[in-house]
């Protein structure tokens, strides 16, 4: 679980601590322009998922990027990941229900609070969720939740109420 605050704990699948050789991973697609890695990464993910027997989301929403960020990579990593993620346990993708509405510059070197701080309000649904659609909310690493909460909390703002968070790997605690 990932502690989010005030609200209740979202429920959190991940495939791995953020750790060799899996950060070498991540790396390759997040900045080495390695599509091949979103496939492995995505089917991994779909592979715990299914072997957890959870109940599974409806719709995978990945964790969007900045218009900025987007038009410098040409992609979203997360939206690569789910879009296998959701080949894999077949369930449909969705990236346009949630958008990063600013660019915060990096996130890497700051600590929780201060992600957090930076984040607040920084995404926002683009719509109005049904509270019976169950969303996986797909990313490739947690770090300290800060993103997946500042997500989520946009995603319950517009209706939202059943949130897992689905992602590659997690940094360590």
């Amino acid at each position: 679980m990932v502690e989010h605050g005030a609200q209740a704990p979202l429920e959190c699948v991940v495939c791995s601590d953020y750790l060799a050789p899996v950060d070498q991973w991540i790396a390759l697609l997040k900045y080495g322009n390695n599509h091949g890695m979103a496939r492995f990464l995505g089917h991994w993910l779909g592979t715990r998922v299914l072997k957890l027997g959870m109940d599974l989301p409806d719709v995978l929403v990945p964790v969007p990027v900045s218009p900025d960020k987007l038009r410098q990579r040409g992609y979203n990593q997360a939206a690569l990941i789910a879009r296998h993620l959701g080949r894999h346990i077949n369930r449909p993708v969705t990236t346009d229900w949630l958008i990063k509405t600013q660019e915060l510059g990096a996130q890497a070197t700051l600590g929780r609070e201060d992600r957090l701080q930076n984040l607040h309000g920084a995404f926002r649904a683009t719509r109005r969720i049904s509270g019976n659609i169950r969303i996986g909310l797909v990313d490739d690493v947690i770090t300290t939740g800060a993103t997946i909460q500042s997500c989520a909390a946009a995603l319950r703002k517009a209706g939202a109420e059943s949130i897992v968070t689905m992602a590659v790997c997690r940094t360590p605690e």
